[in-house]
């Protein structure tokens, strides 16, 4: 006579059972709790009702995604886990032409929506980097590429940790805009920093219809280079430095720049059909 034994396995309890049944609320919770606790605070300051916050938080609003990302990983994988996710970066064999567009799509979508605003009647909108040498733009460029690699970890949580989750779990679509409305609800202490032009000038809904337009043709790259981190990190440290270097922060050029990417983003859907490169199992 055999005697069989039924094992019961407990449920976890506590911060780690919490991180085993809902990883990506918890990196979230993580990530706006570091972020939000310095850009709130900032965002009061701005308008004279706290002290300024030392500037070196800044460090950690930018680190606050990275950080969040790493320590669910670690909780979900361990170390093996954590090494996966930044092995990532070491994907860099991957065709050229993606470190083209890394580096200089946003410098065309930028410049194609001044384009249009002046072909729609409008005047020509000032750009900061006009009357500059090549060679201080370059540097310019590199530098602030350079800083975005260092100080900006966002790619890390939403393209390295969130997204394959997401893609896993439901359409790519559907992953698209679970993924762009936390990337969106980030900044938005920022839309109360006076101290910020950029934020106060274009306001939430077009800020947020940039960034879910932008959200489809980072995750179309992120498949297409095999879940390339360096690339899409690369494609973010360039929007901003081009932003910097090419726009004045007007209102009108930006929702001309918003139209083209919404473009690129419409066309991408429509010649993926809906997949924007994805390969189960990615």
């Amino acid at each position: 006579m055999t005697t069989i034994t039924k094992v019961t396995t407990m449920p976890r309890t506590g911060f780690k059972g919490l991180v085993n049944r809902h990883p990506l609320i918890t990196m979230y919770v993580i990530m706006f709790t570091l972020a939000w606790s310095v850009m709130i605070p900032q965002a009061m300051a701005s308008q004279g009702r706290l002290p300024q916050p030392p500037i070196i938080l800044d460090i950690l609003v930018g680190w606050a995604p990275g950080i969040a990302a790493l320590i669910v990983t670690a909780f979900l994988s361990g170390s093996d886990g954590v090494r996966d996710l930044f092995r990532r970066f070491l994907v860099w064999r991957v065709g050229w032409q993606w470190y083209l567009i890394g580096l200089f799509l946003l410098a065309l979508v930028i410049l194609g929506g001044i384009g249009m605003q002046v072909a729609f009647g409008g005047t020509v909108p000032t750009i900061p980097a006009a009357g500059a040498s090549l060679l201080n733009i370059a540097l310019s460029f590199v530098v602030l590429v350079l800083a975005g690699f260092l100080l900006n970890t966002e790619e890390i949580a939403w393209r390295g940790f969130a997204l394959p989750r997401l893609q896993a779990r439901y359409s790519v679509l559907g992953a698209c805009f679970l993924l762009a409305l936390p990337e969106a609800l980030l900044h938005l202490p920022l839309f109360w920093n006076k101290s910020i032009d950029f934020y106060q000038t274009v306001g939430i809904f077009w800020f947020t219809a940039f960034s879910v337009a932008a959200v489809f043709i980072y995750v179309y790259i992120f498949n297409m280079t095999r879940g390339s981190l360096i690339i899409v990190t690369l494609l973010h440290a360039s929007q901003n430095a081009w932003a910097n270097l090419l726009s004045d922060n007007t209102l009108p050029p930006f929702i001309f720049t918003v139209a083209l990417l919404w473009m690129i983003a419409l066309a991408l859907i429509f010649f993926t059909r809906g997949q924007l490169g994805y390969e189960s199992g990615q």
